[in-house]
């Protein structure tokens, strides 16, 4: 999408019977283009997502009016139905996408139909949107100013991990800028299905350094390091792909790639720039076949599969950059791989990528792989290396089910002799909030800043109690408490009315009532039903919720 009027993403799902299963390619369709129109030029075989662009809610938080929706730029309930049930024939995934780069005057006020008193009726209109038109899933495309304030509130994270359990079974995506303030927050990756990056628009109309290209194949190369930085997992990472471009300097502003090529020949989809670049001259920059083939390779090299901003913009037959982008894919041949292992800490020297399945010392070398001679690693997510220094699987091994970007820390560099990559196993992990307790003695309620409520008012010798809490297993758990505190306090834990005492935890000083941390430790706890206790020797704290996670 672009920045300023936000993007389409185009991500590639499952494609029923395809080899490239894990392969995403999402296409946006601005509704102020006409959906059924665009949908009809369109192969829509060749897309895995489509999202429509873009629905915001009325002032009063409803997004439809009747059976029409309420703020959605010249789009019908007739046009959604029509494009929904098209796009399914063909096998793709439809999503709504929310916001915008530019919010219409229908909408009503994001920043506030997000605070904690209204965000869960808007997330309830957000789901009778969805199940109205049959649609498989929400794309998040908050931008720009509008993004950082509601963020700088502390409302985006908590509508998206609300909006992710209000559609279960449902997609739940986002697009996001690569620039301080136009970033969506690290703590709301979790929640995403896949995140699409609007790599490109590096200059334009009223931005930029006029002279330069809008997006270059290193801006992409960048935004794709700086998301892996931030922590966005390979099978998340979608990278966006401009079908558009700019001119200057005597050219007019905008143009679709299909402008492009009707104005200046077939000649011009070999290319991505008309003129010559220089801050005087006059240039369009956009990118063409070659460049978008060079971006689809670095996308399933580095990410899961590419986003395209938009539909309507592509050429046809020959010089259509979605069929050269499809095309590519196609003659990218599928991996297996779910796990990268390093010669060098950080990711460098030699590398080899490696499927499931158990390697020998001999295994390795027939790979390339060195005995005692790896440092870093990566891991896709939902999997796990297991590293021993002997070989056939013997000796002193190390699990990482992370990207690690330097053994040295785990006590395992150049240490690898067998290794062993296999599915890791769930984590079981139960969340409590903290208002739901069955018992009480001295505590009250209120609303918190995260949603919903927290429990407050916590004095020394005040207490709460969870009856029926069932751990699967003995062992050890880490126990989170989501805390905030003006001068600091002490929790406890225990187990049935504290016959079993747990520890205590320090609960620091956040600076104010609603402003939340999280602390925790480690307990051990035999497997079966226990009513958990939580005490407070000391008080002057509140209480948001309490995770459990078995290690």
């Amino acid at each position: 999408m672009r920045l300023l009027v936000p993007i389409a993403a185009l991500v590639l799902s499952a494609l029923a019977g395809s080899a490239l299963a894990a392969t995403k390619v999402v296409g946006y369709i601005p509704s102020y283009k006409g959906l059924r129109t665009v949908a009809d030029r369109t192969d829509l075989s060749k897309l895995t997502h489509i999202n429509l662009a873009f629905a915001n809610p009325a002032p009063g938080g409803s997004f439809l009016n009747g059976g029409s929706p309420a703020c959605m730029e010249a789009a019908t309930a007739a046009d959604i139905n029509y494009v929904v049930q098209k796009a399914h024939a063909a096998g793709a995934k439809v999503l709504v996408s929310l916001a915008g780069g530019v919010i219409p005057a229908c909408a009503g006020n994001w920043q506030t139909l997000l605070q904690p008193a209204s965000r869960a009726g808007l997330i309830q209109n957000l789901v009778q949107f969805v199940n109205t038109y049959a649609l498989d899933g929400v794309d998040v495309d908050l931008e720009g100013e509008l993004l950082t304030a509601i963020d700088n509130a502390g409302h985006y994270t908590p509508f998206i991990q609300g909006l992710r359990t209000a559609l279960p079974g449902k997609l739940v995506t986002a697009a996001t800028a690569t620039y301080e303030g136009g970033m969506i927050p690290v703590s709301s990756l979790a929640s995403f299905d896949f995140v699409n990056i609007m790599a490109y628009d590096a200059v334009g109309p009223g931005w930029g350094t006029v002279g330069t290209e809008h997006s270059p194949y290193s801006l992409a190369q960048s935004n794709i390091a700086t998301w892996q930085a931030r922590g966005l997992s390979k099978d998340k990472l979608v990278l966006g792909l401009p079908f558009y471009g700019y001119g200057f300097n005597g050219y007019a502003s905008s143009y679709g790639f299909a402008d492009i090529v009707n104005q200046f020949g077939a000649a011009a989809a070999q290319t991505d720039l008309i003129g010559k670049l220089g801050a005087g001259s006059a240039y369009i920059t956009y990118n063409g076949i070659p460049t978008l083939k060079a971006k689809t390779r670095l996308a399933l090299q580095q990410g899961s599969g590419v986003m395209i901003w938009e539909l309507s913009q592509d050429a046809t037959g020959a010089n259509s950059l979605l069929s050269a982008v499809r095309a590519e894919i196609g003659t990218t041949p599928p991996s297996t791989a779910v796990a990268t292992v390093y010669q060098d800490c950080n990711y460098a020297g030699y590398a080899a990528a490696l499927p499931e399945g158990s390697y020998t010392l001999a295994q390795l070398q027939a790979r390339g792989i060195k005995d005692n001679d790896l440092s870093s690693l990566r891991v896709n997510a939902g999997y796990q290396v297991q590293l021993f220094d002997g070989d056939n699987f013997a000796g002193t091994s190390v699990t990482r089910s992370a990207d690690t970007g330097c053994l040295v820390d785990q006590g395992f560099n150049d240490r690898a002799t067998s290794i062993v990559i296999a599915k890791a196993a769930s984590a079981w992990s139960l969340q409590l909030e903290a208002e739901n307790f069955g018992n009480q003695g001295g505590v009250q309620t209120e609303a918190c800043s995260e949603g919903g409520l927290n429990v407050g008012w916590i004095d020394a010798g005040d207490w709460m109690a969870y009856a029926g809490i069932n751990f699967p297993s003995s062992g050890t758990y880490r126990v989170e408490y989501r805390v905030a505190s003006i001068s600091g306090g002490t929790l406890s834990l225990d187990l049935n009315a504290g016959a079993t005492q747990l520890g205590q935890v320090a609960v620091p000083a956040t600076g104010g009532w609603q402003t939340w941390t999280t602390v925790s430790h480690t307990v051990t706890v035999n497997a079966g039903p226990h009513a958990v206790g939580v005490y407070a020797p000391t008080g002057g704290w509140n209480l948001n919720w309490i995770r459990f996670t078995k290690l």
